[in-house]
Parts: structure tokens; C-alpha cells; sequence
């Protein structure tokens, strides 16, 4: 049996310091790596557990004290995947073909992993996507937004994404809600507000929690089609161990309060040593920045041994929260240098 002729199309992502160091040198312990929008603060590196034997030595079946603590922290029945990510991409597997609307310059796996799917894509701005849903024009089969968007900082209102929805429903489509980066500000969150056949959101403690690595999340959707992406996902989707150590953070309250907290502060700090650069988006994780010279901002900001998540067709650059003092220091003396006819404070 050979090979098949494509694959399917890959998006670029932040993270990959090894390109980093491929270009300019150094190793992973001289650079600040600012390019993934995941919190520097780690529940796990604050809370070190030893795991039950049972976890990593049994087939991970669902776990009740997980599926307790997704209750208790977003309030509904979910279907645990292998992170978002893995819902991303397996999701469209669940829909006949349709015409879909993304989010336009939002998070690229969205668009790709319908396109590979075979279905009908079309990148939409959130003016359009507002202008349509609002009056009597036509409508998609799926339109797939984040809240708040990665990279942009776009924020839907739940009032709004809610009728979006009953109108969606009213020709059978649906809408689907990337919740990524919500844990920080979930006013808006529609896991908040009444459910419907036509709703999908997407959740994960990676971003908020610095749980990442875990490559755990979480899809809340009508129960059919939970169970149809069950099938899709297969047995023993997420490890004994993530599962365990997701339960554990999803329960800790008091941690999820200090992190709300410190983060606001730190978001804040980042702002604050922007002024006066382009600002196109931010949420408390990370900032995004928008002129022609994003790539060189972020080839001069790599020169000084700091990795950032270029946007390249956007002219956007996104920036994340560095871990220490020192980490902090350091991008205030790179930014001052990025625009000499600007300051940052």
C-alpha cells in the first residue's frame, strides 16, 4: 500500500523556539519564549502531585472525578478530548459537507481543519459576520468564532452570540465558540448561559492553567453530538495522567482565584510597556501588535534571544507574559529599541 498522495495542510503555531534557535543561535535557556499565549504561572509547577499507580498503569477510562470537576468549574456535561485541538480537527468529521464561516484571521487551524474535511470555507471579519447575523441575509451551515480571538482580542457579547445562534437554528446551522483564552473573564462565556441543540464550545485548562502539555480539553454540545465524536475519537483518548491532574486543577478554587488575579495584573503590565505601539488585540495573556514592521519587530526582538508569534499576512505580532523579573526586564529594554520614534514605558 503506498502512501497517499496529499496530507492534509498544516498551520503554523507558536512554540516552536527550535526555529528560533535554528536562526539565531543560542540555546533554550537564553531565550524568552513569548510566542504561545500559555500563562507563565503552571498549576502543576505550584502544585506537584504524585500520581496513583492506577493512572498510568491501567487503560484510561472516564474518570469521575474529573467529569465531578468539569461540573463543578463549567457547569455543564462535556466530552473530554486530547485537547482542543484534537476537537478541532476531528469536529468537522461530524457534519456533512456545508458552507462554513471562520472567524477571518483567528486561530488557522479552524479554517484548515474544515477545509480538509471538504467543506465550503469562507474567512469572514467580524463586521461582516455581525452585519449578516443581524439582518436577513444569507447564512452559513457552521460559523466557527473565538471568544475572546486569538490573535485579535475580538469579544462577542453572549446576548449577541445567543441570538446568533436562534438564527442559525432557525435554517439548521450551527455555531460553534472557542473558548480558549475565557477562563481568564467568562462574562461572555455561553457555558453561562442556557444551552441549545445548535451550540459547540470549546474549552481547555492548557492557556489559563499552564497545562499545555497535558493536551487535554473539553467540547459541551448536545449529547448526540458528543456521542458522535466519541466514536471519531476512538478508546482511551486522553491519558490516565492528564486526567488526574486536570481533575485536580478544575477543583482548586482558591489557585483559580489568585490566578485570575495575577494575571489581570500582569496583562496590565504588559499594556502599560507597549504604549504608544500599535495595539490590535489583547487579552490577559497575551498582546497583539499591528503595523508593516511586524516581521522585523520580530526579527529584532529574536536578535536579542525573545521568540514571538508572527502573523505574517495579518502584519500582526503577538506578544505573551514573561515568567520572571528578570524575563520582564528584558522585553522593556527590547521594546524601547523596536520603533526609535516611539516609546514604551
Amino acid at each position: 500500500m503506498k502512501l497517499a498522495a496529499t496530507a492534509p495542510a498544516l498551520a503554523a503555531h507558536g512554540g516552536n523556539l527550535q526555529q528560533a534557535i535554528d536562526a539565531y543561535g543560542g540555546d533554550a535557556s537564553e531565550w524568552l519564549d513569548l510566542s504561545t499565549g500559555i500563562s507563565p504561572f503552571s498549576w502543576y509547577e505550584e502544585n506537584p502531585l504524585t500520581l496513583p499507580v492506577a493512572a498510568v498503569h491501567a487503560l484510561p477510562a472516564a474518570d469521575e472525578q474529573l467529569a465531578a470537576a468539569v461540573r463543578g468549574y463549567y457547569g455543564r456535561e462535556a466530552l473530554t478530548v486530547a485537547g482542543s485541538q484534537a476537537a478541532i480537527r476531528q469536529l468537522p468529521l461530524c457534519f456533512g459537507h456545508g458552507l462554513v464561516w471562520v472567524l477571518k484571521g483567528t486561530y488557522g487551524e479552524h479554517r484548515l481543519s474544515w477545509q480538509n474535511a471538504g467543506h465550503e470555507v469562507h474567512e469572514q471579519s467580524a463586521a461582516t459576520i455581525r452585519t449578516a447575523l443581524d439582518n436577513d441575509g444569507p447564512l452559513p451551515d457552521m460559523l466557527v468564532l473565538v471568544n475572546p480571538g486569538n490573535p485579535g482580542g475580538e469579544r462577542f457579547t453572549a446576548a449577541e452570540l445567543l441570538r446568533w445562534a436562534d438564527r442559525l437554528h432557525s435554517r439548521q446551522g450551527w455555531l460553534l465558540v472557542d473558548e480558549t483564552f475565557a477562563d481568564c473573564d467568562d462574562r461572555h462565556s455561553l457555558l453561562r448561559q442556557r444551552p441549545a441543540d445548535n451550540l459547540l464550545v470549546l474549552r481547555s485548562p492548557g492557556k489559563f492553567f499552564g497545562l499545555a502539555g497535558l493536551r487535554i480539553g473539553f467540547v459541551f454540545a448536545a449529547a448526540p453530538l458528543r456521542q458522535r465524536l466519541a466514536q471519531i475519537c476512538g478508546p482511551w483518548a486522553v491519558s490516565g495522567p492528564a486526567q488526574v491532574i486536570a481533575a485536580r486543577a478544575l477543583a482548586d478554587h482558591d489557585w483559580q482565584q489568585q490566578q485570575r488575579m495575577r494575571l489581570q495584573r500582569a496583562g496590565e503590565r504588559l499594556q502599560s510597556l507597549c504604549r504608544g505601539l500599535p495595539l490590535a488585540g489583547k487579552t490577559e495573556l497575551f498582546i497583539t501588535l499591528q503595523s508593516p514592521q511586524a516581521a522585523d519587530w520580530q526579527r529584532q526582538l529574536a536578535q536579542q534571544k525573545i521568540w514571538t508569534r508572527l502573523f505574517a499576512q495579518q502584519l500582526r505580532l503577538r506578544i505573551g507574559l514573561p515568567a520572571s523579573e528578570q524575563g520582564w526586564l528584558r522585553l522593556q529594554q527590547a521594546l524601547i529599541s523596536l520603533t526609535p520614534d516611539q516609546e514604551c514605558m
